[in-house]
């Protein structure tokens, strides 16, 4: 509300009621909904003083939407230019979390796995779904059950085929230049471990030394920064770093 930015927020097809592609799909539709003016034509039917400036553009997102703001310049999914990235403890190394055999230490030490959750759960939910019914929101923190039980099984996704194009620390390797990133994680995440976000960072160090990077490690659980705003003292550098390039 300070720069008057227009916030835009895609819904998108959830695991396990659809495939993880379906999702990606539903991304890719929300970004070819913005360029080619259908958003625009939308607001203008309620807002019509209020304009887009796609010329003019931050993408966030934390947790799993952390992932689609990344993938968003990773891919891209997008023409349009990013000015700059805002990523909340995302998930960088989907190849890892997901992985159901030869887990990583870091992995064995993460929520997800702390107890057992049998696929039952995940069938069971599956049967409950009405013929035809579309996934696309849930509570908050309603779906981890849910999610234990897919990685637990090995269902998450499809690894071979997934990989290459859903993990963004493997996709690292083929992205073009990437936009200025804020990047933040608890060193206390009870789910995603801190360390893919380090291994990910000195990644993009190593590829692409010239893009301006403020990473950032605090202490709380998963969402510590749900009670935050913007007076919250350690928001103060990070925010002036993403200031530094949007709003231009």
């Amino acid at each position: 509300m300070k720069h008057g930015a227009v916030i835009l927020t895609p819904d998108y097809r959830l695991r396990p009621e659809h495939p993880l592609t379906d999702g990606v799909e539903d991304i890719q539709s929300f970004w070819q909904w913005i360029e080619d003016g259908s958003a625009q034509r939308a607001l203008t039917t309620s807002l019509p003083d209020v304009a887009i400036d796609v010329g003019n553009v931050m993408v966030a997102g934390e947790s799993t939407g952390g992932h689609i703001a990344v993938m968003t310049a990773l891919v891209p999914f997008t023409s349009l230019p990013i000015k700059v990235l805002f990523l909340q403890y995302p998930t960088l190394d989907i190849t890892d979390v997901a992985r159901a055999e030869n887990i990583s230490e870091v992995m064995q030490k993460s929520g997800l796995w702390a107890e057992s959750v049998p696929y039952s759960e995940v069938e069971d939910c599956l049967a409950s779904l009405e013929k035809g019914t579309l996934r696309t929101r849930a509570n908050f923190g309603s779906r981890m059950r849910l999610l234990m039980g897919m990685l637990q099984a090995g269902k998450f996704w499809d690894a071979e085929r997934d990989s290459e194009r859903l993990c963004p620390m493997r996709l690292l390797d083929s992205a073009g230049k990437l936009p200025p990133i804020l990047l933040y994680h608890s060193k206390r995440d009870e789910v995603l471990p801190w360390q893919h976000t380090e291994e990910w960072a000195a990644k993009l160090r190593r590829l692409q030394p010239d893009v301006p990077l403020f990473l950032t490690f605090q202490q709380g659980d998963h969402v510590f920064d749900k009670d935050d705003n913007m007076e919250t003292p350690w928001l103060k550098e990070p925010l002036e770093f993403v200031q530094k390039y949007w709003p231009a």
